[in-house]
């Protein structure tokens, strides 16, 4: 029994062997490396890899960016299900029930999949296997031919009741997303209750779990209010998900602003403004741009109703993810520890993967490098 106030020894060992992982990720000199390779350059590079040794023995079966994928995605599975095992009591409890997140990507993507029938081998290397649909499972999802068919192969899901409303209506048009902002509620509110039972690492995650449905919750305004349809505000409350820092009072106050003005008012009363500006400054190399910058720059693709170019929403990526390792290392020994490595490896997997699709289609290495997540 570890005496109240003084860390576990299984939780040091834990965080310790995910703090080498994350030494051994790729340096951005390394992709700056293997951004000027060809495919068979970067698959050699790979090669000398400790974590992407095993390309190699692929390479019998296949070649080219399909090698270099196929490779990224198995040492993903492998590297989350490690991690998993690593984790001592409540530590993989708040893990297990944050990767959940992979679960609801990877069900959509299938069921969206199947009913627009996209080609299953695209669908396929969408799919991050770090909740818990193995890829077993997932494999099979991918072997259905129709919508119902998947919901009832998830029938011992934990979020399956979510689904099961849906079974009759399954790919009538906005159905999924409907049943997506369902699924990521239900998620949430799993979480913030776990949190909320202090659990061992629960004080240290609430912080960034409230950051993090800001964010998820901002993004949701910007497509609604970028959809084909004007929404009302009945809408924007089944919609925006509880529990962050920023009051769903004030997502409608925005969402129903009409000039420059008051936009901007309500805009910077978030927590939101300083991270846009803080990732605009970092992306542009402009130390001058401020929060009212920001605010501007949202507001010129809001009243458009256009969504934020794709650079801002990377930038804005970049800044969550040192969020959440500058709160990793202020606790080291928490379950941030685990998170912090594990975002950070499914970034470098999406990476490799932009890379060589990139590659393959003979994109220049600046325009491949706007994908890169470092």
């Amino acid at each position: 029994m570890t005496l109240p106030g003084l860390i576990a020894p299984s939780c040091v060992y834990a965080c310790t062997r995910y703090r080498v992982r994350r030494t051994k990720l790729l340096s951005r000199e390394d992709y700056r490396r293997i951004m000027q390779m060809s495919i068979p350059g970067v698959v050699a590079y790979l090669g000398r890899q400790e974590d992407y040794r095993d390309i190699m023995d692929l390479a019998a079966s296949f070649s080219g960016a399909r090698l270099i994928e196929e490779t990224v995605n198995r040492n993903l599975a492998r590297s989350f299900r490690h991690a998993m095992m690593i984790a001592p009591g409540d530590m993989h409890t708040l893990a297990r029930e944050y990767l959940t997140r992979w679960d609801i990507t990877n069900v959509m993507a299938i069921l969206r999949g199947t009913v627009f029938d996209v080609p299953r081998q695209q669908v396929r290397d969408l799919l991050v296997p770090a909740g818990e649909l193995d890829t077993t499972l997932l494999d099979h999802l991918l072997g259905l031919t129709t919508c119902g068919e998947a919901l009832e192969a998830l029938q011992d899901w934990r979020l399956y009741p979510v689904l099961e409303e849906y079974y009759r209506i399954c790919g009538e048009r906005g159905v999924f997303a409907r049943i997506e902002n369902e699924l990521y509620m239900s998620y949430y509110a799993g979480l913030l209750g776990l949190v909320a039972s202090g659990c061992s690492g629960c004080r240290e995650l609430i912080a960034y779990l409230r950051f993090e449905i800001d964010i998820t919750n901002m993004k949701n305004l910007l497509r609604l209010r970028c959809g084909e349809e004007a929404c009302d505000i009945t809408t924007i409350d089944q919609t925006m998900i509880s529990g962050g820092r920023i009051p769903i009072d004030l997502f409608r106050r925005l969402y129903s602003t009409g000039t420059e003005e008051e936009f901007t008012s309500t805009f910077l009363q978030t927590d939101i403004a300083p991270v846009l500006a803080r990732a605009v400054r970092e992306l542009r190399q402009d130390p001058g741009f401020s929060s009212e910058d920001a605010a501007e720059l949202v507001w010129q693709r809001w009243h458009q109703h256009l969504r934020p170019v794709h650079e801002i929403e990377m930038a804005i990526t970049r800044t969550r993810l040192r969020e959440l390792e500058a709160l990793s290392r202020r606790h080291p020994f928490s379950v941030l520890t685990m998170i912090a490595y594990l975002e950070r490896k499914r970034y470098e997997v999406a990476n490799l993967r932009a890379i060589a699709r990139g590659k393959a289609f003979g994109l220049p290495p600046g325009r491949i490098w706007q994908y890169i997540v470092l």
